[in-house]
């Protein structure tokens, strides 16, 4: 009886201090740019994690070049749809909001011979393969530890 009163009395001490430990905080969101480039009649970028695109952060701008001119252009939180009016050199700079370092994506392009490449400061993915309306899936790593 008095080993199970012991036993009761030190549990009752232990538990508020493991209660009481710190749980690590949810990471925070941070904004990262990346470099997109096509020859491609038409491109798509898709988001397949809980990352977001989102507009320029205060003091940056997003840009887009078209060698030919764009036909249309789409940008939602999860996806980036643009179709060029002939097969030409399109660039731009995007921005993405994630909780993560690594971004994973779907990227597509509609041409056998075109490619397809968006990069971050710390790795470059390339869709350069030969199949017609292809979708590639990547992982971009956006910043190391």
């Amino acid at each position: 009886m008095i080993k199970v009163l012991a036993f009761a009395a030190l549990s009752a001490l232990t538990l508020p201090v493991i209660a009481a430990q710190p749980t690590a905080a949810p990471a925070e969101e941070t904004v990262y740019e990346l470099e997109f480039e096509t020859d491609s009649n038409w491109t798509s970028i898709e988001i397949r994690d809980d990352a977001v695109f989102v507009n320029a952060p205060a003091g940056e701008s997003m840009s887009v070049t078209a060698k030919d001119g764009l036909r249309s252009y789409t940008i939602s939180p999860k996806k980036i749809y643009l179709r060029s009016r002939t097969k030409g050199l399109v660039n731009m700079n995007l921005f993405v909001k994630s909780r993560n370092n690594v971004l994973g994506l779907t990227i597509c392009k509609g041409s056998p011979s075109s490619y397809t490449w968006i990069k971050s400061g710390q790795s470059k993915q390339k869709n350069d393969l030969k199949e017609k309306d292809h979708c590639e899936q990547a992982a971009l790593v956006l910043q190391l530890f």
